[in-house]
Protein backbone atom coordinates (compact mmCIF):
# COMPACT_ATOMS: atom_id res chain seq x y z
CA UNK A 1 0.00 0.00 0.00
CA UNK A 2 1.10 3.54 -0.66
CA UNK A 3 0.35 6.86 0.98
CA UNK A 4 -1.55 9.85 -0.34
CA UNK A 5 -1.66 13.49 0.65
CA UNK A 6 -4.68 15.17 -0.89
CA UNK A 7 -5.40 18.90 -0.66
CA UNK A 8 -9.00 19.64 0.31
CA UNK A 9 -8.40 23.38 0.03
CA UNK A 10 -5.31 25.60 0.62
CA UNK A 11 -5.67 25.26 4.41
CA UNK A 12 -6.64 21.57 4.68
CA UNK A 13 -5.33 18.21 3.52
CA UNK A 14 -5.98 14.53 4.13
CA UNK A 15 -3.16 12.05 4.67
CA UNK A 16 -3.84 8.35 4.21
CA UNK A 17 -2.11 5.03 3.74
CA UNK A 18 1.19 3.71 4.97
CA UNK A 19 3.85 6.10 6.33
CA UNK A 20 7.24 4.45 6.05
CA UNK A 21 10.64 4.79 4.40
CA UNK A 22 9.15 4.06 0.98
CA UNK A 23 6.62 6.91 1.13
CA UNK A 24 8.26 9.44 3.46
CA UNK A 25 10.45 11.43 1.07
CA UNK A 26 7.69 12.08 -1.45
CA UNK A 27 5.28 13.07 1.33
CA UNK A 28 7.76 15.58 2.78
CA UNK A 29 7.97 17.31 -0.58
CA UNK A 30 4.21 17.19 -1.21
CA UNK A 31 3.46 18.54 2.26
CA UNK A 32 5.94 21.39 1.93
CA UNK A 33 4.36 22.36 -1.39
CA UNK A 34 0.91 22.48 0.22
CA UNK A 35 2.18 24.36 3.29
CA UNK A 36 3.74 27.00 1.02
CA UNK A 37 0.28 27.62 -0.48
CA UNK A 38 -1.50 27.93 2.89
CA UNK A 39 -2.15 31.36 4.36
CA UNK A 40 -1.75 31.27 8.13
CA UNK A 41 -2.94 27.78 9.11
CA UNK A 42 -2.66 24.29 7.63
CA UNK A 43 -4.65 21.33 8.96
CA UNK A 44 -3.89 17.72 8.12
CA UNK A 45 -6.41 14.97 8.79
CA UNK A 46 -4.62 11.69 9.52
CA UNK A 47 -7.76 9.55 9.96
CA UNK A 48 -6.83 7.52 6.87
CA UNK A 49 -3.34 6.58 8.07
CA UNK A 50 -3.34 2.82 8.61
CA UNK A 51 0.36 2.33 9.46
CA UNK A 52 3.20 4.55 10.58
CA UNK A 53 6.80 3.72 11.29
CA UNK A 54 9.07 6.30 12.89
CA UNK A 55 9.17 7.90 9.45
CA UNK A 56 5.61 9.14 10.02
CA UNK A 57 6.67 11.02 13.16
CA UNK A 58 9.72 12.42 11.35
CA UNK A 59 7.40 13.55 8.55
CA UNK A 60 5.16 15.46 10.95
CA UNK A 61 8.18 17.08 12.60
CA UNK A 62 9.54 18.15 9.21
CA UNK A 63 6.22 19.72 8.29
CA UNK A 64 6.11 21.47 11.67
CA UNK A 65 9.59 22.96 11.21
CA UNK A 66 8.78 24.01 7.66
CA UNK A 67 5.47 25.56 8.76
CA UNK A 68 7.16 27.55 11.50
CA UNK A 69 9.66 28.88 8.97
CA UNK A 70 6.73 30.08 6.84
CA UNK A 71 4.87 31.50 9.87
CA UNK A 72 2.02 29.01 9.35
CA UNK A 73 0.46 27.06 12.20
CA UNK A 74 0.14 23.31 11.66
CA UNK A 75 -2.73 21.39 13.23
CA UNK A 76 -2.90 17.59 13.11
CA UNK A 77 -6.39 16.08 13.20
CA UNK A 78 -7.44 12.51 13.97
CA UNK A 79 -3.89 11.33 14.69
CA UNK A 80 -3.92 7.52 15.05
CA UNK A 81 -3.57 6.25 18.62
CA UNK A 82 -0.24 4.53 18.02
CA UNK A 83 1.24 7.72 16.58
CA UNK A 84 -0.14 9.73 19.51
CA UNK A 85 1.48 7.30 21.93
CA UNK A 86 4.89 7.67 20.27
CA UNK A 87 4.55 11.47 20.13
CA UNK A 88 3.65 11.59 23.83
CA UNK A 89 6.34 9.11 24.87
CA UNK A 90 8.96 11.06 22.93
CA UNK A 91 7.97 14.35 24.58
CA UNK A 92 6.93 15.90 21.27
CA UNK A 93 3.49 17.13 22.33
CA UNK A 94 4.92 20.60 22.94
CA UNK A 95 6.07 20.73 19.30
CA UNK A 96 3.07 19.17 17.54
CA UNK A 97 -0.55 20.35 17.86
CA UNK A 98 -2.78 17.27 18.02
CA UNK A 99 -6.57 17.55 17.81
Amino acid sequence: MTAQLIAINPQQAQLSGRLDRLTGKALIKEGRNLIAKAESKWQVDLAGVDHSSSVGIALLLDWQRYSLGKNISLELLNVPKKMQDVIEFSGLTEFLTLN
